[in-house]
Order: C-alpha cells, then structure tokens, then sequence
C-alpha cells in the first residue's frame, strides 16, 4: 500500500508559535468547531496527534473515523495520545462502507454513474485522561524551553557568520 505523507518542514514548525496554528497552515487560527477528527492518509500520525490534543482541550471526548489506508496512521496517533498520557481508550470498532470510487483510480467514462465500493472504516473513541491539563502544560513548558534554546542557538550561529 502506498502512502502519502504530509510533511511538516521546520520553517512551517517555526511560524506556527501561536496555540491556534496548525503545522502547515502558519497564520492561520486553528478552529475546532466538533469533536470528531475524519483521519485522511495525506498527513501523518504526528499532525493527527496535535489536532487531537487541541480537540481534547474543548472536548471531554474525542472520535477518530479512519477509512481505508487511513486506518494505520489514525491507531498510531491514538497509540500515541494514550502512552504520553493526554487520553484513554473509550471504544474502538470497524465498519464497511459503501463508497463512490474515486475517478483516480477509476477513469470515469461520462454516461456511467459513479461505481459503489467497499471500504473498511475504523473509529477509535478517546476521552480526556484525568491528567491532561498537567500533562499539556508541561508539554507547553518544555516546548517552550526548546523554542527558546532554538531561538538562542540561531542567533549565535548568525553572530558567527557575521565575523
């Protein structure tokens, strides 16, 4: 199986120092609006990790719905949240889907309706651990200390060129 990766570069990493932004949308306020997150194997389990801890600060409970390759990227992501102590297992079940195929995969031929496919899809419900609020302050804490050190180590390094 092939997938895709949404990469995070580290001038994308830097710009997003507000709370609200979102690696790969530098500026851009991060609105959460439900507590559900669709998982999609354009980006990796790590920006998955980071929207859902944004989740789990408005929301008591959070869903993953993974479809497909999808499934991969979204368990490991849960797996994630739940080692580092931010939430716990509340419920983790399958489905199958019917689908319209995609006309990547498929050339459409302009008379024929769309075909119906079957998919697997995946749906991991976490809830807020009882010490996420401790856990993400020292999460902040120490990624602040790591901006800081960023910061310093930058600007020596462009005294140093400078000479």
């Amino acid at each position: 199986a092939l997938f895709i990766i949404y990469r995070v570069s580290q001038k994308e990493m830097e710009n997003t120092k507000d709370a609200g932004a979102t690696p790969g949308d530098a500026g851009r306020e991060l609105k959460i609006e439900t507590n559900q997150i669709n998982v999609s194997n354009r980006r990796n389990e790590a920006f998955y990790e980071y929207l859902a801890k944004r989740t789990l600060e408005q929301y008591e409970d959070l869903v993953l719905h993974a479809l497909g390759n999808a499934t991969n990227i979204s368990i490991v992501a849960a797996e994630k949240l739940v080692r580092n102590g931010y939430a716990e297992y509340v419920k983790m079940h399958t489905e199958t889907v019917e689908v319209e195929e995609t006309r990547r995969r498929r050339p459409s031929q302009s008379n024929e309706a769309p075909r119906k496919v079957k998919r697997a899809k995946l749906i991991i419900t976490l809830k807020r651990s009882a010490n996420f609020k401790e856990n993400i302050s020292q999460f902040n804490k120490i990624k602040d200390m790591n901006q800081s050190y960023m910061d310093k180590e930058k600007l020596s390094r462009e005294a140093e060129t400078k000479k």
